[in-house]
């Protein structure tokens, strides 16, 4: 059996947020058949039910087939951008689609006698097989509807809750998981019905119950279905944050909020839930309209030890890339290679925010006023759904993205609609976590210092790695990769006069030929020995080189960087080229051609006419 990953962010034509997860099961071997899990977070606006329908229907052929339904939906929120569509859905009379789908949302809200929500609840009891799984969750601290539950200061057991109670507060960790030996509680009563007594939450689960449970293999309680078949694990996804309690190293739940006088707007969105899909070693972030005050914990479970080890390979930015979240300090914990940007053609915020794009072209903030100094981080890559403004034929399309985005879609006519779509194959899944280009300086470091003799202290490596994913330009990545090396190995003395050498070939001259010799001669001129100078030239030499290589250049280049640099250490010819041979074959067996997840979509721009795109990262 292989199992395979597809994650479809659907293009809704204006502010609004809708993704498609798709799980399959080729069924191959095994003896069992081929099988597929889906969900849906979020549906926009009501008026884009129609659209997300069509979507779905043409995006998975079981779909159209008949032969398949929608097995889960997620409401992260009860934004109407985000809760309509779902109810839009849930209300079509000219499909089964969504008749026996799986609901998780917030659960019941202090305001449940509003319309928006009360519609919602009505759309799902439309339909006799769907089961809202988070019927009995309290989402608020305060009274639920009709005061049927009193606000929650105390703590201690209480009959027939999953989890027992904590007294609310800032920071305040509290159990995860179910409690097998109670039974689900009954489902609540209609709005407008019973009235339960002050401190009596005998029918209430607790706002944290959905933190820490995975939904994709879960049953209509809730609770873990049996593994879905032998063999490889399927991908999942957890809930890693719900009413403002994020999930924590410690298997429990923090609360977090933005304080007392936080406004409504912010308030509903910080209670978003979040979620974590994880397959093999890939992983991927999607949390709603949540907020920077959530995601400093999400980002401190999601990457505990702050490692690119623990990297997390795609963000969708929270909130369509408003500059409520997504900040610094969370893009440069979670290490994205890329970051999805739901933002529709005309959405009303203009969103993203200047901001955000700052952040993901490498800066602190937006980006700085023209003529704009080089950016100090690395610059990640952004997805997003459409163009703000449309073009004419002498105008182009405008958008909201910065120099390293991609803009999906066509806003002129024919109008093509701005859809993402990531694959991830079961061989990608199980690729090193950390990328190509940190594999190649790991393996490049390893080979030269095995070639020369020389131990290497079990922090340099995932030290060099970092310093290469976060720096931007092309001469402080080579500054920051020598630095780093030379101090791991205890040649700090040297690195001034390597890294001003190698940054003056790389910058004049350019290339690995050029930056090792000179870092080399630099380094045994200030005192280094050669083992150290020799690893350190190595890796500067190929982080020059890897900043602007292509993919497949990788094991090649380890290759040269390994070999030329034990030859300048005196190592014979021999064993230098069989090191430089070692370097590429380990580079090839921990992350081979192809990627590790692909990018679709309709780009304007691309080279040779518009048309349909796929990137590949690695």
């Amino acid at each position: 059996m292989t199992w395979s990953l597809e994650i479809h962010h659907i293009d809704l034509g204006g502010s609004g947020d809708s993704t498609l997860i798709v799980a399959r099961d080729d069924g191959v071997g095994g003896g069992h058949a081929a099988q597929i899990r889906t969900v849906l977070i979020d549906g926009g606006r009501v008026g884009h039910a129609t659209r997300i329908d069509a979507y779905l229907t043409a995006a998975v052929p079981e779909f159209a087939a008949g032969t398949d339904d929608l097995d889960v939906m997620v409401v992260t929120h009860y934004d109407a951008d985000h809760m309509g569509g779902v109810r839009g859905l849930l209300g079509r009379r000219n499909t089964q689609l969504y008749d026996n789908v799986l609901i998780f949302d917030q659960g019941e809200p202090a305001n449940a006698d509003e319309d928006p929500y009360l519609l919602y609840v009505n759309a799902i009891a439309r339909g006799a097989g769907r089961t809202r799984v988070t019927r009995n969750v309290a989402s608020d601290p305060t009274p639920v509807h009709k005061q049927r539950a009193a606000q929650w200061l105390f703590a201690g057991p209480v009959p027939g809750v999953r989890t027992p109670p904590v007294m609310f507060g800032g920071g305040v960790p509290v159990p995860l998981g179910g409690n097998a030996a109670i039974a689900p509680p009954p489902a609540l009563v209609a709005p407008g019905g019973a009235v339960i007594a002050p401190f009596n939450l005998a029918n209430w689960w607790h706002p944290y119950w959905l933190v820490g449970r995975e939904i994709l293999w879960t049953d209509a309680a809730g609770e873990p279905l049996n593994s879905p078949t032998p063999g490889a694990p399927p991908p999942t996804i957890t809930c890693l944050a719900a009413n403002r309690f994020v999930r924590n190293g410690a298997a429990t739940a923090t609360y977090r909020s933005g304080g007392m006088l936080t406004p409504p707007e912010q308030a509903k969105n910080e209670k978003s839930l979040a979620f974590e899909v994880r397959f093999g070693n890939f992983r991927y972030y999607i949390g709603g309209d949540i907020e920077s005050m959530q995601e400093q914990n999400v980002s401190a479970y999601l990457n505990a030890p702050d490692s690119v080890a623990q990297r997390v390979h795609i963000v969708k930015a929270s909130h369509h890339g408003a500059n409520t979240a997504t900040s610094r300090a969370f893009v440069d914990r979670m290490r994205p290679e890329v970051v999805m940007i739901s933002c529709g053609t005309r959405n009303q915020y203009s969103h993203p925010a200047d901001r955000t794009v700052g952040i993901l072209e490498g800066y602190a903030g937006a980006t700085p006023a023209p003529p704009a100094p080089a950016p100090p981080g690395r610059a990640v890559p952004s997805y997003l759904t459409g163009y703000q403004l449309p073009g004419t034929l002498l105008v182009p399309p405008q958008s909201r993205g910065g120099p390293t985005s991609h803009t999906a879609g066509r806003p002129t006519a024919p109008i093509v609609r701005g859809n993402l779509r990531v694959d991830v194959s079961q061989v990608q899944a199980d690729r090193d976590a950390r990328g190509l280009w940190a594999v190649t300086l790991a393996e490049t470091i390893v080979a030269t210092a095995n070639a020369t003799g020389l131990a290497v202290p079990a922090p340099l490596v995932p030290n060099a790695i970092h310093r290469l994913v976060a720096t931007g330009p092309r001469a402080a990545l080579v500054t920051t990769v020598i630095t780093g090396v030379l101090g791991g190995l205890g040649a700090a003395g040297a690195a001034a006069p390597a890294v001003a050498a190698g940054i003056a070939v790389a910058t004049l001259a350019g290339g690995m030929a050029a930056v090792l010799p000179a870092v080399y001669a630099a380094a045994t001129g200030a005192g280094a020995a050669a083992a150290p100078a020799a690893v350190a030239a190595a890796a500067g030499g190929l982080a020059c080189d890897l900043a602007l290589a292509a993919a497949a250049m990788a094991p090649a280049l380890a290759q040269t960087a390994t070999q030329a640099a034990a030859t300048l250490a005196g190592v014979a010819g021999g064993p230098a080229a069989a090191a430089g041979a070692a370097a590429n074959a380990a580079v090839v067996a921990a992350a081979p051609g192809g990627g590790r997840f692909t990018v679709t979509f309709y780009d304007r721009n691309a080279m040779g006419g518009p048309g349909q795109r796929v990137i590949t990262h690695h």
